[in-house]
């Protein structure tokens, strides 16, 4: 499952549009993946024997997937890559294991506002969530 889900990353990732178009429609997918797919990455999430490293592979390979497109030399001092990811896979995860799909949907936009927030600072990234949001989750 965690295969597949960085396939549909990447996948979105890749469209054509600026860096930050790129990982907004990185994340609603990766979203969109989630909600569509919630029973069965429960299954696989929750049998696996060690959850710990499990969740360290998942935060790993999404921090490389960022790292191919956000500019580290824009990056406010402070923040991490992997914090950054750390959270936002906290966020989706609390919101799919408790049920609350429809309200996971609604924070597409502020899932994107946050990711960008380091890189662009508040306003540019408020521009781009907003953008994202509007065109529903597609690249400019």
């Amino acid at each position: 499952m965690l295969a597949r889900l960085e396939v549909v990353l990447v996948d979105a990732c890749a469209l054509p549009g600026e860096w930050p178009s790129r990982i907004a429609a990185g994340i609603y997918a990766g979203v969109d993946f989630v909600i569509a797919n919630q029973a069965l990455m429960r299954v696989e999430m929750f049998d696996k024997v060690d959850e710990m490293a499990l969740h360290e592979e998942v935060i790993a390979r999404l921090v490389g997937l960022i790292r191919l497109r956000a500019p580290v030399d824009k990056r406010l001092s402070g923040s991490t890559d992997e914090a950054l990811v750390a959270g936002i896979v906290g966020i989706v995860g609390d919101y799919a294991r408790i049920g609350r799909l429809d309200r996971l949907a609604e924070l597409r936009p502020e899932l994107v506002l946050l990711t960008l927030m380091p890189y662009l600072g508040f306003a540019d990234a408020q521009r781009w969530a907003n953008v994202t949001a509007s065109q529903g989750g597609g690249t400019s």
